[in-house]
């Protein structure tokens, strides 16, 4: 109980953190990009080459290109952590957000938690298994703030086979106390966003839409489904090959992240759209959608999702939800073009949850966001896309993100 508590109160901080670390991002992003040059090709291709110079800087020399998984894993044993490299994380994951990078901010929001979990260990951790479960609460309470998803965030940080010695009935309370976390977590970045945030950072807006109950929804589902998993998994073909060959092939990790960003700054100064994580830009797509052709909306989403894969496999640190979201929206709306379906939201929801399912590679995760992220009224289109993800994942190469 007492440890329980420790956590519960840790994880309504770490939200309170994880709102303060979006907002500095958001304020960094604003000081890059809100320039009256800052639309113009050149700038673009500039900012982010210089971005990924800085963020290779940040790497301390470190070749391997982590993964978000990766990341999580070592941030649960918070105290075992060199507290340098967790603030090089920290500015290299806000450094990824602010120029640009298309990319979520977990990298980031993890960071900073995982020091904050570390200072509450050295004061009040007894073991090593208090240090683990006050990591873990942490994680899961930063991840579920972002993605307005308790148990999204407890179920991407838990894991079904727990490391170390601990028994299995332990392993299970520890996934309850997760979600609790995860829950005060959410509150903590409640409370504070209402005070620092002048517009919602959650919920992906789709048309509306009633459900029909009729059969409809899953009919209209399936090919913008298999579409949007098509997209994800073309994400993590193209990831896989291009980490290898970075790591393989460019020993230094500043030619790594400077290569990447300049690459990335080229298809970003073409469609300056693909900037970011593709969150906010999502409203953008749908918007314009409605003007583009079905391959404009197929070449805009293997764009960003071959953007998210330049910017991940050259070290930029940060998550692929978000990207995989707007690359597979993109995707279920030429779908919803090419079948003529009568609510583009149950086309562009499939799409979308077909891309993030086979992208992560976790559909039981994806399917927990996603309820909370887009909402329930798209929950049988959803349903249809995670499992067409699911199939696609299967033949995929894995990827810890």
């Amino acid at each position: 109980m007492r440890i329980a508590i420790i956590a519960l109160l840790t994880s309504f901080i770490a939200g309170v953190f994880a709102a303060g670390t979006l907002k500095l991002m958001v304020l960094l992003t604003d000081l890059i990009w809100h320039r009256p040059m800052a639309g113009t090709p050149l700038y673009i291709l500039a900012a982010c080459t210089l971005g990924g110079l800085l963020i290779g800087l940040t790497r301390h020399g470190n070749r391997d290109v982590q993964t978000l998984t990766e990341q999580i894993d070592a941030a649960i044993d918070p105290v075992q952590r060199k507290r340098t490299d967790i603030w090089l994380i920290a500015l290299g994951a806000a450094l990824a957000v602010g120029f640009g990078g298309a990319l979520g901010p977990e990298a980031g929001l993890i960071a900073v938690v995982t020091e904050l979990a570390a200072l509450v260990s050295l004061l009040v951790a007894r073991s090593a298994a208090e240090e683990r479960e006050i990591g873990q609460a942490s994680i899961s309470a930063a991840l579920a703030a972002l993605y307005a998803s308790p148990p999204g965030g407890a179920a991407i940080v838990h894991h079904e086979h727990t490391p170390g010695d601990w028994a299995e009935a332990k392993a299970r309370s520890i996934a309850y106390l997760d979600f609790l976390a995860a829950l005060a977590g959410v509150a903590g970045f409640w409370v504070t966003a209402q005070l620092i945030f002048s517009e919602g950072f959650h919920r992906i807006h789709l048309p509306h839409h009633t459900p029909p109950l009729d059969g409809t929804d899953i009919l209209y589902s399936l090919l913008p489904g298999a579409m949007g998993a098509l997209v994800g998994a073309a994400f993590l073909q193209a990831r896989y090959h291009a980490t290898r060959a970075v790591e393989a092939r460019i020993a230094s990790p500043v030619v790594q992240s400077t290569l990447g960003g300049f690459l990335f700054g080229l298809m970003a100064a073409a469609l300056p759209i693909l900037r970011f994580s593709g969150h906010h830009e999502f409203e953008t797509m749908m918007e314009a959608a409605g003007s583009l052709g079905v391959l404009a909306l197929v070449g805009l989403a293997l764009a960003k999702a071959l953007a998210c894969t330049l910017c991940l496999s050259t070290g930029w640190r940060g998550g692929a939800i978000f990207p995989l979201i707007f690359a597979g929206g993109a995707m279920g709306y030429a779908a919803h073009f090419l079948q003529g379906s009568p609510n583009v939201a149950v086309a562009v929801a499939a799409g979308l949850a077909g891309a993030t399912a086979a992208g992560l590679g976790r559909p039981m995760v994806a399917l927990l966001i996603l309820l909370f992220l887009v909402g329930t009224q798209t929950a049988i289109p959803i349903a249809v896309g995670i499992g067409f993800g699911m199939i696609a994942a299967r033949f995929s190469p894995q990827i810890t993100h």
